[in-house]
């Protein structure tokens, strides 16, 4: 299904004097009818409100139910992550208001069914993302909903990242560390205020924050083949390598999912679990990223994690993987070696 741009009728807002948004952008407020909402809810909580255990279930986005009669006195039009979804042949306010900030020509590409989902950022207040969902009844308008469900939730991961990544470096980052690395291992991230380096070895290094404790460690090894990377070697290198160098942490058994992503340019295996130190009594969330640079005959294996009891983890980790996300290598510095 293309996604076609839509044309914007109504405005509360332009240019350089629009709103700060509000809310966490990882609840979304979704404008429906009341009657189309018992239809709707199951889908949009199935589709977004996907649950990470560390170990506690927690829901890393929330849905949340809004009228659009509201829409000003409740402020949703200033939230930063808003959904309108109604049929077009429905007769209530919603679907009439959809029909106001959809041109005509955008209308009958749904109608004819080359359309149905689309989205635009900062419509009504900064920082904002805006996303419509429609169809010409409301069992075509739920189908859309499932069809356009991957595109949806990356948009909303990236949304929600870019909003997250300003609020981490708000405070500034240390260049200082930033540079360190890159100066005595060739690669770096960008380290944000509040950081500091924990631990160094000739080929790991521990990035770290308190209150709560997290860290970002970095591990590299040279001669190890891609085609090593199968699930269960991954899975046994994280613990081979925080069980030498975080006092016997490991995975728990059964807790973990493997897929692979794009990691700094290259295609990586991605951990995703809890750990567990049963000496100290601890356990938590994790992320791991490992991949091999051919170029260098490298694995480059960067583990995320946190300890923090009576926490939301969700939000914490989220932030501790956005500065592993920045992980680059400098290649002039292996050039001059």
């Amino acid at each position: 299904m293309r996604i076609f741009p839509f044309f914007l009728l109504l405005c509360i807002g332009c240019g350089d004097h629009l709103p700060e948004s509000l809310g966490p952008a990882r609840k979304i407020i979704v404008l429906a009818d009341s009657t189309d909402w018992q239809i709707l809810e199951d889908p949009l909580r199935d589709i977004f409100e996907t649950v990470i255990y560390t170990p506690q279930a927690e829901r890393v986005y929330e849905i949340e139910w809004g009228d659009v009669n509201f829409l000003s006195a409740h402020k949703h039009d200033q939230r930063k992550s808003l959904m309108v979804i109604a049929p077009l042949n429905a007769n209530h306010p919603t679907a009439q208001f959809v029909k106001e900030i959809l041109s005509p020509e955008v209308q009958q590409t749904i109608l004819d069914g080359r359309a149905g989902v689309t989205w635009k950022k900062d419509v009504w207040a900064k920082d904002q993302t805006l996303y419509i969902v429609s169809g010409k009844d409301i069992e075509t308008t739920v189908e859309n909903l499932y069809v356009e469900s991957d595109r949806l939730y990356s948009t909303l991961e990236n949304a929600v990242d870019h909003s997250v990544r300003e609020n981490v470096y708000s405070f500034g980052e240390r260049k200082d560390v930033t540079q360190e690395l890159v100066e005595t291992y060739g690669w770096n991230v960008r380290v944000p205020f509040g950081y500091r380096i924990l631990e160094t070895y000739p080929n790991f290094v521990v990035l770290a924050r308190d209150n709560p404790n997290r860290w970002l460690s970095v591990y590299w090894e040279d001669d190890v083949h891609p085609d090593q990377l199968t699930e269960d070697w991954v899975i046994q290198k994280r613990d081979d390598i925080m069980g030498q160098w975080f006092g016997g942490d490991r995975i728990v058994l059964g807790e973990v999912t493997v897929r692979q992503v794009e990691f700094a340019g290259k295609l990586a295996v991605v951990l995703q679990g809890l750990w567990e130190n049963e000496a100290e009594w601890k356990g938590g969330p994790f992320k791991s990223y490992a991949f091999v640079d051919v170029d260098l005959n490298r694995l480059f294996f960067i583990d995320i994690g946190l300890y923090a009891p009576n926490k939301k983890k969700a939000p914490i980790l989220r932030r501790v993987d956005l500065v592993a996300k920045s992980f680059t290598i400098n290649r002039a510095f292996f050039q001059d070696k």
